[in-house]
């Protein structure tokens, strides 16, 4: 007849579980923040597209890549109802980068789609024939699938870099509500992407 468990030891049980859960749990999300965030090596680009939205951190991501391994071209995107790919390139030949290197894309985007659409009409235009897109950490596996999907066909080999330095992080993400909205949303707009929704 086996020995009854004392009260210690079915505390210890809970708390090893407890623990265990937990564990789990964050193995889980860190691979969810980690399936994300896919960033290319840094290597040689013809042009650099600097997608709109993500506050200074992409600007400056780029302007660090391009003293870093330079490029022919610059290109901004529009967004839809924002004028800040102006403000965005005089940021960028304040900061050293040579104003005939910037180019913006025609028509103004709503989506990352669209951005996509809209910066390969341009680098066909100029002739590139390779891309570095720059953008947040989260943003960069939709980026890329949405990219490849639009580029396909057209001779440009398309790479993606995250932004380095950022907040968004697959180890921390989840320990804030800014994370969590933020990936929740990203995860959202990946399945609509999968499923054949265009429009963000």
């Amino acid at each position: 007849m086996s020995k009854p468990r004392s009260h210690a030891e079915t505390c210890l049980g809970i708390l090893l579980g407890i623990a265990l859960a937990l564990t789990l749990a964050y193995v889980l999300l860190w691979g969810v923040g980690a399936i994300l965030i896919t960033s290319d090596p840094l290597r040689p680009a013809e042009a650099l597209v600097l997608l709109s939205g993500g506050g200074k951190d992409r600007l400056e991501e780029v302007v660090r890549i391009y003293r870093q391994i330079g490029a022919d071209v610059v290109l901004l995107t529009k967004a839809e109802g924002s004028r800040a790919e102006n403000w965005n390139a005089d940021e960028l030949v304040s900061k050293g980068i040579p104003g005939e290197a910037i180019h913006i894309t025609r028509g103004r985007a709503s989506s990352t789609y669209e951005e996509a659409r809209y910066t390969r009409e341009t680098l066909e235009q100029l002739g590139m024939k390779s891309v570095l897109v720059i953008t947040d950490p989260y943003h960069t596996f939709r980026t890329r699938l949405i990219f490849w999907s639009v580029y396909r066909g057209s001779g440009i080999e398309v790479r993606v870099r995250a932004v380095q330095g950022h907040w968004y992080r697959s180890t921390t993400w989840m320990l804030s509500r800014r994370g969590w909205e933020t990936t929740l949303s990203e995860l959202m707009k990946l399945v609509g992407f999968i499923v054949g929704v265009r429009g963000d």
